[in-house]
């Protein structure tokens, strides 16, 4: 009687799940990562694809190593071994710290082949609950602080995901991909490195020891899927379960050939297909852009709404809404390299709520694009006469590198 009492206890409750917050603002995205990790009690671990030497970064680095001083047990960071540009000095420093940094797929004769595979996951995870993942990596062009910035898209999630996150880093660092750094320097250098540290900040734009609670007001879903092993496989399963619409937001659009399959597939059943992407004017790469070329036209005249984000900013957001109830976000782009090559992390979740949420904010995004029609599909954004014909004559050379996208 009392096991039957008790199982009908556990039935009555309610399931925890996982609390999904968009992160759309580059300053909230900001902010919200310094409070993450301030207020981690055990564990920090992040990933980066890039980390640059400027504001984001040291005072990134900086917060991790407070965080060790303070007392959380481990503090770890991955970096992409080609894109890694913090100063030896300073990777002494956390070092001696006690924060561990190690690096993805170093340069070897062992492995020739790393040269093309890369870690492009950004996320970072603290104690296991709470992470923060997207497309933005450390460097402050993604946070709104240069000239000229990336347009991105992160998501805060604690709940029980976050397991599949710290699961994730776990056999990543814990695998032959990753190496530890070199770095012994003279101790004056390290001196240095500190006070670069100390005295590291983003004044005026986000604060420190806030107790911000990023969940409040947040609304709770039953599950958060981590994908991050066989994300294109991932991705291709939820276009393909497509009933009535898709919405892709991509920096580099160069569907592999399966993708383009799927595509010309859905928007034959009546599947309304509308892609976001960069023109030759908001794009950080001729080779992309010169790509995507080869498949716009063909993708319009099958019926797909393709818009061409205008700038001056680049586009640099990868998200997926399926159905008006589907939202992935996450570093996946729609192009070769992130489905052959790079590791890719994106985070799912069913919610129509959040949908529209997302929904909204990719309208935005579309005010600020041109529309490409199959009567209208040459270059009508008014890039630099060197970019158009670097563009053009890039398309010679496709056949060589469009693997390597």
């Amino acid at each position: 009687m009392r096991r039957a009492l008790l199982l009908l206890v556990l039935i009555a409750l309610p399931a925890s799940g996982d609390v999904f917050r968009v992160l759309d603002d580059p300053r909230d995205a900001a902010q919200a990562r310094v409070d993450l990790i301030q207020q981690a009690n055990r564990e920090i671990d992040a990933v980066y694809f890039l980390a640059r030497n400027d504001r984001v970064t040291l005072t990134v680095l900086r917060l991790l190593r407070d965080a060790r001083r303070r007392g959380v047990e481990r503090v770890r960071l991955i970096v992409d071994a080609n894109f890694q540009h913090i100063p030896k000095s300073v990777l002494a420093h956390l070092s001696d710290e006690g924060v561990e940094v190690r690096v993805y797929h170093p340069l070897t004769l062992r492995h020739p082949s790393w040269v093309f595979r890369r870690m492009h996951e950004k996320f970072v995870v603290a104690d296991g609950a709470r992470y923060i993942a997207g497309g933005r990596n450390l460097a402050e062009s993604y946070f709104g602080l240069s000239k000229r910035n990336f347009i991105d898209r992160d998501v805060f999630i604690e709940g029980p995901s976050g397991e599949d996150a710290q699961k994730h880093f776990e056999d990543l660092w814990s695998s032959k991909d990753v190496a530890d750094l070199d770095v012994n320097v003279r101790d004056a250098e390290k001196q240095r490195a500190s006070a670069v540290l100390d005295a590291a900040t983003i004044d005026g734009y986000v604060e420190f020891d806030t107790n911000n609670d990023w969940t409040a007001g947040q609304k709770e879903v039953p599950s958060v899927q981590f994908l991050h092993d066989q994300v294109a496989t991932s991705l291709e399963e939820m276009i393909a379960k497509a009933k009535t619409s898709i919405v892709i937001e991509s920096p580099y659009v160069v569907p592999t050939k399966p993708v383009m399959r799927l595509l010309e597939r859905k928007l034959a059943e009546g599947v309304r297909v509308q892609i976001i992407t960069n023109s030759l004017h908001s794009c950080d790469g001729v080779l992309p852009y010169a790509g995507y070329l080869k498949y716009r036209r063909r993708l319009v005249l099958r019926g797909a709404d393709i818009r061409e984000f205008k700038g001056p900013d680049t586009l640099h957001a990868k998200t997926l809404v399926i159905d008006g109830r589907t939202v992935v976000v996450g570093s996946y782009n729609l192009d070769p390299r992130s489905q052959n090559l790079n590791a890719e992390v994106m985070c799912a979740v069913e919610d129509e709520e959040i949908a529209q949420q997302v929904r909204a904010s990719l309208d935005e995004h579309l005010e600020n694009t041109w529309t490409i029609t199959a009567h209208e599909h040459r270059l009508r954004m008014p890039a630099p006469r060197s970019w158009r014909i670097r563009a053009w004559a890039a398309r010679l050379f496709l056949p060589l590198f469009e693997r390597q996208l």
